[in-house]
């Protein structure tokens, strides 16, 4: 192979792995073309500043598009196509030119974990493996036969999405370098029985905590929407919390249903709160007010109660985002 092309972005707030890919594929003397979309080239990375800045950084140009048919005119029979984090569905006319080196990464299970979202549904579930993927792509969201998987299994300190992509790295690093090694590929096809679509989430839409929940189904629920995002939330009078680290306590304490949502702890700087199954303790909660400005001042209470309106959480689910 002597050309490939790159469609898709970094994670938000993560340095790759698209930038280790490209520079691999750059020591095996493979021309490398990216193809990013104008919202993804300014995405924060962790360590490098905006993407746009890392890849300068690592001397990989790029094309910034609003159209994937934009790539159109670089393909040829020498060219692989290769996405990663891609929010373009490609077409099936760029498909057809080139249908056996059209490939996804995806960092999780095929067919189990289909989906952009997939470590936030994976964390909801309180799931601690998975397997990252290479397939073909064809017109169905990650249906594509399977080329490779890895599997991944990741240790209770992962908690949220950040802690889970840093530790996800070097295994990335593992499948990317056996595909580039691969003469041939020996596919698997998905079993469409054992397949699961969950959509992209919203933290400001989806991330709204229900305090009919257990303990343990809001632990897991903040999980999905913890770092690098802004938290799962509630609201505490007038304004709006998010939650960060939140762990399980007291879970042999009965709470009757009307105590869900109180603090009935303050210690060490974590806040204590009732659910219907358990306690739960959030060791850091972000304030903020109807305009979106952070309120530093506002001291939580023994006895307040967090409240998410009924309307707010009905309003939430049918707001799922597509693909």
């Amino acid at each position: 192979m002597k050309k490939i092309i790159f469609i898709g972005g970094n994670r938000y707030q993560e340095d790759g792995p698209l930038i280790y890919f490209a520079n691999e594929c750059k020591k095996k003397g493979i021309e490398v073309i990216l193809f990013v979309d104008k919202e993804r080239i300014n995405y924060s990375t962790e360590t490098m500043g905006k993407f746009k800045d890392a890849l300068k950084k690592n001397d990989i140009s790029y094309h910034s598009i609003k159209n994937i048919n934009d790539i159109t005119k670089y393909i040829d029979t020498n060219t692989m196509i290769f996405s990663v984090n891609c929010r373009w569905i490609i077409p099936k006319k760029i498909i057809n030119l080139i249908p056996d080196n059209v490939f996804n990464y995806h960092n999780s299970s095929l067919p189990d974990q289909r989906g952009a979202a997939c470590h936030s549904w994976r964390l909801m579930q309180n799931k601690v493996t998975t397997h990252l993927t290479i397939h073909r792509i064809t017109t169905g969201i990650d249906k594509g036969e399977v080329v490779l998987q890895k599997l991944v299994k990741f240790p209770r300190k992962c908690i949220n999405l950040k802690q889970t992509y840093k530790f996800m790295e070097k295994y990335e690093k593992i499948i990317f370098k056996k595909f580039l090694s691969l003469k041939k590929y020996s596919v698997i096809r998905q079993n469409e029985n054992k397949s699961f679509y969950w959509p992209r989430l919203a933290t400001d839409k989806h991330g709204l905590i229900n305090w009919n929940w257990s303990a343990a189904e809001i632990k897991s629920f903040c999980s999905a929407f913890d770092y690098p995002f802004r938290g799962a939330s509630t609201y505490i009078g007038k304004y709006r919390a998010f939650f960060h680290n939140v762990e399980l306590t007291d879970m042999k304490t009965y709470f009757h249903p009307f105590q869900a949502g109180l603090v009935y702890r303050i210690k060490n700087g974590s806040y204590y709160i009732a659910t219907t199954k358990g306690g739960i303790k959030v060791k850091e909660i972000l304030l903020e007010d109807k305009r979106k400005k952070t309120i530093n001042k506002y001291d939580i209470k023994l006895g307040e109660r967090f409240v998410t309106p009924y309307e707010e959480l009905y309003m939430a689910l049918p707001n799922t985002s597509q693909y």
